[in-house]
């Protein structure tokens, strides 16, 4: 028997009307460890009273256990991750075309390899893709504390990229300083709150040829505050949508980008993963395992949630997990829900 993790598109609070629902175990199944991308699922599952429920998720890492006949790229035992967005990897078994995964090193924690396609990769290719960058160079970042942001400062580190990360303020001094020094010893230069950028951000910040940023906020205030420390000629990307906008819709920071001849532009890990070949693809997973497995690359502070069949109150528990994620804590954690066999 499987379980899966649904929800309903026509609830007003789709995260409380989160389900635990139990189907018979497929021919072939996919064990997930982790699942965090609720857009656009592709896969429904069918519920009490005939209601197709969507299953969420785009991330995750699995052992195969099943193979059909025709399967030649894969066998018994392998980890993989998914090779394509949206395919629901909020449930523990699943049937899936062998081109819909991908295959990482096996002696890789299935913990971490559940985290290389929608942090790694995207902090790989934030730095690659979009502005050309030199040793020296310097980039800006908000919410630091993400996973994605994580990875950045690491991998920057490796290219000789400096990297200012911006964060929220913390309850206290001494948390905020714990902070600073985490991120500072995973390869951030410089480690400022959104509040010290704007008091004694000049200050700091005069000197450096600061040529890419990286919103991961989507807050016009907050974007063209970090926008007013880049060179001429650097790029804005706007890598996600943590926040509200707090500005207004009258196109003044446009005007105030063309004006700086600041580039914007828009990240999208499907289209970064579509200008690269199966073989790329593969390999990018197998160097990020390495990058790991080396201790080169250290993962940021994750929470493991245990999914374990039959436990009593386990659909509350994980909505519990998904409500905390929603309301956005300072310092919430990445989570990762692992499944016990």
């Amino acid at each position: 028997m499987s379980e899966s993790l649904v929800f309903s598109y026509n609830t007003p609070d789709p995260v409380r009307g989160v389900r635990l629902v139990s189907d018979p175990t497929p021919t072939n199944y996919f064990l997930v460890l982790h699942g965090k991308y609720p857009v656009k699922p592709r896969n429904t599952i069918a519920v009490a009273g005939g209601e197709d429920c969507p299953i969420p998720g785009s991330d995750g890492a699995a052992r195969i256990v099943q193979t059909g006949s025709a399967v030649t790229q894969f066998q018994v035992g392998d980890i993989v991750v998914l090779r394509t967005h949206c395919q629901g990897s909020w449930r523990t078994h699943a049937v899936l075309d062998e081109s819909d995964v991908l295959r990482v090193p096996s002696t890789l924690d299935p913990r971490l390899a559940c985290i290389l396609r929608m942090s790694v990769a995207p902090a790989y290719f934030l730095l690659r893709d979009y502005h050309s960058l030199e040793p020296g160079d310097w980039i800006i970042q908000n919410a630091a504390t993400s996973a994605v942001s994580h990875f950045i400062s690491q991998l920057a580190l490796l290219q000789g990229i400096h990297v200012i990360s911006l964060i929220r303020n913390r309850h206290s001094e001494e948390e905020r300083e714990r902070m600073k020094r985490s991120l500072r010893s995973h390869g951030a230069s410089i480690v400022l709150t959104t509040d010290e950028l704007a008091t004694t951000g000049s200050e700091i910040l005069r000197g450096k040829r600061i040529s890419l940023a990286l919103d991961f906020v989507s807050d016009d205030a907050l974007a063209r505050q970090v926008a007013s420390f880049l060179v001429p000629g650097a790029t804005l990307v706007t890598a996600g949508f943590l926040g509200v906008s707090s500005g207004t819709t009258d196109g003044s920071l446009q005007q105030f980008l063309w004006q700086r001849n600041i580039t914007l532009k828009a990240f999208r890990l499907s289209d970064c993963l579509g200008r690269r070949s199966l073989f790329h693809q593969m390999a990018l997973l197998e160097w990020f395992a390495r990058l790991f497995m080396g201790r080169t690359l250290k993962a940021p502070a994750l929470e493991y949630v245990r999914w374990k069949r039959g436990d009593e109150g386990l659909e509350r528990e994980l909505q519990g997990v998904l409500e905390r994620h929603e309301a956005g804590g300072v310092g919430e954690r990445k989570k990762i829900l692992v499944f016990d066999a």
